[in-house]
């Protein structure tokens, strides 16, 4: 965050004062760094461009900062993929400019009436725009942390930049989205009309993190006193049937909608053209220079809405630069973002101490009839006890303040416990079973991939993983730790895969590079038998993995009943894979690699019998097909009925300070999940038989939560090795997954790494780990009925 106003009054009029917002991304020290770079580099080559034509100039700067970002992190591996948002606001005369790449706002207030100036370049506000959403499920939406553009991650970007013309006490909010996404627009309509720009900052930040906000909230106020006056030949931006419309007139834009004056297209970056925009916002023609012939009020293919035209100017009698009274407004902002205080008076903190008991009162009643109701009530009662924090009580209001905090959190325990049952979510970990630390014996600088079990005899099920080393481990329980140690392939091959069946462990391994001759035979699958004390013995010499160039990799393997299934991919071909089935009863049979049209990479692959195979793609949606295909084409999985996404509260460490924030909105019609991210890593699948019948089990990293599918689709036959009965499917289209339950815990479960079922004890084991994988557990989960497993106390 950075705001400049100059000294010397010939620049102010010629260039204005400049307010500028980033936030970064790509990691905490990353993303500071790209934020700096922007703020420093906006600054700068702002001012130093001669230029009078404010766009130009900001976009320039803009796009200015983006290449030296986009430079640093080429530079630097450990800066790969950082990036920052950027809004700027110039404020010259008696109109302002806002540019902004991202998802950082800009927010104007006139007359009581508030609006969003800037446009998002996010994942659901283009949802929003194209009415696929509501502003309402975008706010609580999983994706809503995706953004479309940004600085630094591309060597061209795209900025926009509006215009709004000034009048007196007009206020503007420049904020990152810690603020825009907790609080509403409403909201900080409120929050701004009722306080001075130094308390409403103060406010603004209290209201974001009583709602759930992060800590990194950035945001400036700035209100006109005054507005000035502007150089000659500036354009002003009018409002269809009001061409006339000066700086002076009654009529203000601010209560009309903005329009996106400009954006600067290179010669290797084309401009696309905006999709419909939301209250009846849409794109302009770039705005020319000043010195360019202006258009006029209509044109037969840009509405006078949305066009920059020459307005002669009233004279009147101002202050030549009144902007220098926003610099001690702003300067109030800083400080009030620093922990201004501004004490309420009694009256106001009793207001908001009876408010907070008719919120709870309220939600103890709906508890039981209607618990989504009730927690959002408790959110708000919350949100008016934050509010009394920094206000001095008298001892009547103190004691009611404790006693309304402790009902907050014991309504809030009921309201949860009642939602959950309802939705079929259960916490963990299970009563009885703690999760177990896992400790590598052999190196603690490695940590585990990925998980598979493997039955070695009527009784017993070894657990094998594979390391970051590619190393095969045993995993062993020494009491309350799982220990993980190194087992002997007996293969010199470095090991890429691991999967297993009920019967098997199966790995790809990969010839050494030096050993390696660029043909399709470099990868070879391995099969093993276990012994009851995880010994492995190789059955037949291994069956060579034909891929050639135009395949790919090998990124994915997975195993049922003797099947086994890789899929390969290539960074040249996105738009495809490559499905290769094994049989492993018939070893000297070379399948031929099945070509699978793919609208976005597969993370995930999980198998089930008459070659049923689910694939879990990065984002997020989970598909199905038939690998005894010759064209397999996968569809969407359909979903019986709806599954609530859990609240985002661990019921067993609730206090009155505990941020609430709603869920995301319910999975329906189509099995899908959040996108993994940088914060939440590859999500998994797993299927079993679980008393006679088909599971699928997804892994949920965003909502922190494992989902238990019953498969349908079909009649049902027998399966001669794992018994029972299973899925028959000719049509991929005929699968329907139905919620058996769902296992979540924010603290129990932080990433869900790798997960597998034990066959015969009907045991899910989930290998979890913090985000800087130093923390791996395994929580195991009684699945053999969707009871079995009861929160522990």
């Amino acid at each position: 965050m950075a705001y400049v106003i100059p000294k010397d009054s010939q620049v102010m009029a010629k260039k204005g004062a400049l307010f500028i917002v980033a936030d970064g991304m790509g990691g905490h020290a990353a993303g500071e760094v790209a934020s700096e770079i922007a703020v420093d580099t906006v600054s700068n080559a702002y001012y130093q461009d001669e230029s009078d034509d404010i766009p130009l100039s900001l976009m320039n700067a803009i796009k200015r900062a983006n290449a030296l970002i986009h430079q640093r992190a080429a530079e630097n591996m450990m800066r790969s993929g950082m990036g920052t948002t950027c809004v700027a606001a110039v404020l010259r005369g008696s109109i302002a400019y806002i540019a902004n790449v991202g998802d950082s706002r800009a927010y104007m207030v006139h007359n009581g009436h508030s609006k969003q100036v800037s446009q998002d370049h996010s994942w659901v506000e283009e949802q929003v725009r194209a009415g696929l959403l509501t502003k309402d499920q975008a706010r609580s939406h999983a994706q809503r942390n995706v953004i479309t553009r940004c600085l630094g991650t591309q060597s061209e970007v795209e900025v926009d930049v509006f215009s709004e013309t000034l009048q007196e006490g007009d206020t503007f909010v420049l904020c990152s989205d810690g603020l825009s996404g907790p609080v509403t627009e409403d909201d900080l309509r409120a929050i701004i009309n009722q306080y001075l720009p130094s308390e409403s900052v103060y406010h603004l930040v209290e209201r974001a993190n009583a709602n759930g906000g992060p800590d990194n909230i950035t945001a400036i106020v700035i209100r006109v006193l005054e507005p000035g006056d502007d150089p000659p030949g500036v354009l002003y931006p009018v409002h269809a049937g009001n061409a006339s419309s000066a700086p002076g007139d009654s009529t203000h834009v601010a209560d009309e909608s903005t329009a996106v004056l400009g954006r600067i297209a290179t010669p290797s970056l084309t401009t696309i053209p905006s999709p419909r925009m939301d209250e009846g916002r849409s794109p302009s023609r770039p705005l020319g220079s000043a010195n360019e012939q202006a258009l006029p009020a209509a044109s037969s293919s840009i509405p006078a809405s949305h066009a920059a035209v020459t307005v002669p100017r009233k004279r009147r009698s101002r202050l030549l630069f009144p902007t220098v009274a926003i610099s001690l407004l702003l300067v109030l902002a800083l400080i009030g973002t620093a922990g201004y205080l501004f004490f309420i008076r009694p009256t106001y903190a009793q207001a908001f101490l009876d408010q907070a008991n008719s919120k709870i009162g309220a939600a103890q009643k709906e508890s039981t009839s209607n618990p989504t109701q009730a927690l959002r009530d408790l959110s708000l009662a919350q949100a008016q006890l934050h509010d009394t924090v920094n206000v001095s009580l008298d001892s009547a209001q103190t004691t009611q303040f404790q006693q309304l905090q402790q009902n907050l959190v014991a309504s809030t325990r009921q309201a949860l416990t009642n939602y959950n049952k309802l939705s079929l979510i259960t916490t963990v970990p299970c009563a009885g079973s703690l999760p177990s630390p896992v400790s590598n014996v052999d190196n603690q600088s490695v940590h585990i991939v990925t998980t598979a079990m493997v039955k070695s005899d009527t009784t017993h099920v070894q657990t094998f993983a594979l390391g970051s080393d590619n190393m095969v481990y045993l995993l062993n329980t020494n009491g309350n730790t799982l220990n993980a140690t190194k087992v002997d392939p007996k293969t010199s091959d470095r090991v890429l895969l691991l999967s297993g069946d009920t019967q098997h462990l199966y790995l790809l391994t990969e010839l050494p590079v030096s050993k390696q001759t660029g043909s399709k035979s470099d990868y070879t699958l391995h099969v093993y038998n276990v012994d009851p004390k995880g010994a492995l013995s190789e059955v037949g010499g291994g069956m060579p993995v034909q891929l050639t160039p135009a395949s790919g990799l090998p990124k994915l393997m997975t195993a049922w009943d003797n099947d086994v299934y890789i899929i390969a991919m290539s960074s040249n071909q996105t738009d495809q894979a490559q499905i290769l089935d094994f049989n492993v009863t018939q070893p000297d049979t070379q399948p031929q690699p099945q070509t699978l049209s793919i609208s976005s990479p597969v993370v995930s692959v999980a198998a089930l019998s008459n070659k049923q195979l689910f694939l879990l793609h990065s984002d997020g949606t989970v598909k199905s097909l038939v690998a005894s295909s010759t064209k397999p084409l996968e569809a969407p999985v359909a979903l019986t009925g709806i599954v609530p996404t859990p609240w985002p509260l661990d019921i067993q460490h609730l206090s009155a300070n505990t941020a609430f924030s709603a869920p995301s909105p319910d999975m329906s019609k189509f099995v899908t999940i959040p996108p993994p991210s940088l914060a939440q890593p590859q999500t998994y699948m797993a299927t079993g038989l679980v008393n006679r019948v088909n599971h699928l089990y997804l892994a949920d990293n965003t909502n922190h939560r494992v989902l238990d599918f019953i498969v349908n689709g079909g009649q049902a036959n027998t399966n001669r090795n794992v018994g029972g009965n299973v899925l028959n499917t000719s049509n991929s289209a005929n699968v329907q997954l139905q919620l058996s339950s769902q296992y979540a815990s924010p603290s129990a479960l932080p990433i869900i790494q790798s997960m597998a079922l034990d066959p015969i004890a009907n045991r899910l084991d989930l290998l979890t780990n913090t985000t800087d994988m130093t923390n791996a557990r395994q929580t195991a989960i009684d699945v053999s009925s969707a009871t079995a497993c009861s929160s522990a106390p």
